[in-house]
């Protein structure tokens, strides 16, 4: 694209704007004089008839003359200006911070939560990301999502006032992407920890709202109101596990990781998770239901990880159907490493191995592996099935008995 006022050797062309747009004029006609008169005769008198049917339409309608003495705005040299208005504060009562029978409104469950909310920085070696966070407890534990803090060094907690914190890591679980901070140093005036409701009373069509940073701290403390649309809603993460939540329609987008879902008697209910969102859709978000977190975040006060959980020692990457068609191998999850607490390598498993199935049913995703895993205490045995590929191209398939480990 060229831009003109830099082009030094343009210039107008007024020969290209004649009345002809650049072309000859014609040779005018010999004898065309009277043509031209009678022409111009002919329009004087359009002219003088249009001019005596204005006047005539004019007098009709002209308004009626000012009376006396009577003056146009501005005559006088002075200006006009708005009429006195008389600006009035809200009646007291116009927001109430409670309905008629007990529950808080939107206006009262912001003024009760919202100093319980934090916004959470996660600094990296070379990167930065914001998010939202919970005070759990008026000596410093935060709650906040685990993609909010995983893969980062140095934490901040910055509070409703933008007081802000350094804070540090006590555990973080990416199964159920919760995490708990806890803050190295307190304010003066102390914490407003929040208050916890019970997520398995929730009925849809109750009214909830969600408060964080959408936008990170630039948007801290935004309040979005919405309604459950549903319970017990399973859903599978970004990472392949399976979750049930707690489905609303208010507002969550990035930045509201780890802030809370509240109920009208400003109770948290739900941990809101950006990563949760259904991509392309709006008006539905997912929230971790707080029955659910409680637990797992007391296992990462206790001891910085979830325990208890039953595992196989193993880290896997899913066999796609398209690797699968092109290779001729089947669908499931391909060994990439094996623990030395693990059972599976003591009864012959190795790394390169592909799981088709545990306990007789196909497995294809981590998610099927977490659901059935889920199931389970450590101390269980399972059955595995596998695929081992073979270089003469013809791969061998075997089960094997495996005692699963804890967390």
């Amino acid at each position: 694209m060229k831009n003109r006022s830099n082009d030094s050797h343009y210039q107008w062309d007024y020969q290209d704007y004649r009345g002809n747009y650049g072309q000859n004029p014609a040779p005018r006609k010999r004898n065309a004089g009277l043509k031209y008169f009678l022409i111009a005769m002919g329009v004087v008198i359009v002219l003088a008839g249009a001019l005596c049917i204005g006047v005539t339409a004019w007098n009709g309608k002209a308004p009626a003359p000012n009376p006396p003495g009577a003056t146009l705005p501005g005559e006088n040299g002075e200006l006009e200006h708005l009429p006195e208005i008389n600006q009035q504060n809200k009646p007291e009562d116009s927001v109430p911070e409670t309905t008629g029978d007990g529950l808080l409104t939107p206006a009262g469950i912001y003024k009760k939560c919202a100093p319980s909310v934090v916004g959470i920085v996660s600094y990296g070696d070379s990167s930065t990301a914001q998010g939202s966070g919970i005070i759990l407890s008026e000596n410093g534990y935060i709650i906040t999502n685990a993609h909010v803090v995983s893969g980062f060094n140095d934490y901040e907690v910055v509070l409703q006032n933008g007081d802000s914190y350094d804070a540090q890591l006590v555990g973080a679980d990416n199964q159920s992407d919760l995490a708990l901070l806890r803050m190295v140093s307190l304010p003066q005036e102390g914490l407003v920890a929040a208050t916890f409701g019970n997520s398995d009373e929730l009925e849809v069509g109750e009214m909830v709202v969600a408060i964080g940073n959408p936008g990170g701290l630039a948007l801290a403390s935004t309040q979005t109101v919405g309604y459950i649309s549903a319970v017990q809603r399973t859903i599978t993460t970004e990472l392949g596990y399976t979750m049930v939540c707690i489905q609303a329609d208010a507002a969550i987008n990035p930045g509201n990781s780890g802030g809370p879902l509240i109920n009208t008697y400003g109770q948290v209910v739900g941990i809101t998770s950006s990563k949760l969102v259904e991509e392309g859709y709006e008006g539905i978000g997912f929230s971790i239901p707080i029955n659910t977190a409680l637990p797992i975040l007391d296992d990462l006060m206790q001891h910085g990880r979830v325990t208890g959980r039953a595992q196989m020692g193993i880290t896997v990457v899913e066999v796609s159907s398209s690797e699968a068609a092109y290779y001729g191998i089947p669908m499931g999850l391909r060994i990439m490493s094996i623990t030395k607490e693990s059972d599976m390598g003591r009864q012959g498993a190795e790394v390169g191995d592909i799981i088709t199935s545990i306990d007789g049913w196909a497995v294809t995703t981590r998610g099927d592996v977490s659901d059935i895993l889920a199931k389970h205490r450590p101390g269980d045995t399972v059955e595995i099935g596998l695929y081992r590929a073979s270089r003469t191209g013809r791969g061998q398939t075997l089960t094997i008995n495996v005692t699963l480990i804890g967390s």
